[in-house]
């Protein structure tokens, strides 16, 4: 039986990938790499069977499905790709897809297959530690999948309210008086409740001005991930004036969620104005969006156009208003950084805590910060 080339079945899934891409749709690299390691485990002579393992790897929308059957008949039709079925080393597919170094027989392969080594799964981690800012296009493209695909556990704090429960230390005198009115009154069935735990309601300000354009979308996703979660989130963003898009971000899809947040707020138009933008929030939005026993986070370089002062004042004012204040700065990471910009060292005496924001491991560090509550709490054997 002939075996899998696997440098002809990179070849050919990364070129797929690349003409759906002309074509419109979003896949990327890590999806080509999908698509060939599926060949790997279909049955590669049955044409719908590849059909559909391309469709699990690209097509992200069901209106992309036309597009991309199109694509695939043009693809395949035009090649009968003699090179990805041929006798052979049996391992050689195995080993190009596990980013394995590969053997003499494939000294001359195509840049594809390196890139593919290079930025596959092996190298998820180094993506995962990667600046931002250093990123390839296809490693941004990464990145986005991994923020994507995260999923914050929250902590949870005791509320006012009470559930019922079965093991409740508290009567439900509501429940009991209408399971009990059969009898006149009489107690005889008994309804218990407890205290309801939940999330604490976050609030996310994110800069979308021009110095925070390659960090922006990045960190719109991870508020996209958040606003996946149990707690109830609050998105803005600002440059020069401040737009709510928390209905925005409730869009199930990021990608069409931050087409239509560009839409609504320009990114990079006017610099920054914190400062004014803050005052914004405390005087129009902060009693109706943001408790006391909420979380901002704030996500921004600090580089401002106004005056430090203002920024000052309404950064105290906005920690005042919410239990804690969180300030993710993306070169906050850098060697040698000092938040020495005016905007940034006037607004940092007033924050609880300053994190750095220039990478997917970063997100998931704040996103492990977000739940470090319920473990300490479990410590103490109680939830705060």
């Amino acid at each position: 039986m002939a075996e899998i080339s696997g440098t002809a079945l990179l070849r050919s899934a990364v070129g797929f990938g690349r003409e759906l891409r002309a074509a419109g749709l979003s896949g990327d690299l890590s999806s080509a790499i999908d698509f060939a390691r599926a060949l790997t485990v279909v049955e590669i002579g049955d044409r719908g069977q590849v059909r559909a393992a391309g469709a699990a790897c690209f097509v992200r929308r069901r209106d992309e499905l036309p597009v991309y059957h199109a694509v695939f008949a043009r693809w395949w039709r035009a090649r009968v790709n003699p090179g990805i079925i041929e006798a052979g080393a049996p391992r050689r597919a195995a080993r190009a897809l596990d980013g394995e170094q590969a053997g003499a027989d494939d000294s001359e392969e195509v840049e594809d297959g390196d890139l593919i080594r290079r930025v596959g799964w092996s190298s998820a981690d180094v993506i995962r530690h990667r600046s931002f800012s250093h990123m390839t296009s296809a490693e941004l493209e990464e990145a986005a999948r991994m923020i994507d695909a995260l999923a914050p556990s929250l902590a949870v704090r005791r509320t006012r309210r009470h559930e019922p429960h079965a093991h409740g230390r508290r009567l439900d005198p509501r429940v009991m008086l209408r399971r009990n009115l059969a009898t006149g009154g009489e107690p005889l069935a008994w309804a218990w409740q407890r205290p309801t735990h939940r999330p604490r309601p976050i609030v996310t300000l994110i800069d979308i001005s021009g110095s925070m354009e390659r960090y922006a979308r990045l960190l719109l996703r991870f508020v996209h991930a958040l606003a996946r979660t149990p707690a109830h989130t609050e998105a803005f963003v600002f440059g020069t004036r401040l737009t709510r898009v928390t209905r925005i971000l409730r869009e199930r899809d990021p990608d069409r969620a931050l087409e239509r947040v560009g839409a609504e707020a320009a990114y990079g138009a006017g610099g920054t104005r914190i400062g004014e933008v803050f005052g914004t929030f405390n005087r129009h939005w902060a009693r109706r969006v943001l408790p006391g026993s909420g979380v901002v986070i704030v996500l921004s370089d600090g580089w401002d156009h106004g005056n430090p002062a203002i920024i000052g004042a309404e950064t105290a004012r906005l920690a005042r208003r919410c239990h804690e204040l969180i300030w993710l700065n993306p070169l906050a990471g850098a060697e040698g950084y000092e938040p020495l910009a005016g905007g940034m060292a006037a607004a940092l005496p007033h924050v609880d805590r300053f994190l750095p924001a220039s990478s997917v491991a970063d997100l998931e560090s704040l996103g492990d910060l977000l739940a470090s509550t319920t473990a300490r709490a479990t410590i103490r054997g109680r939830v705060a």
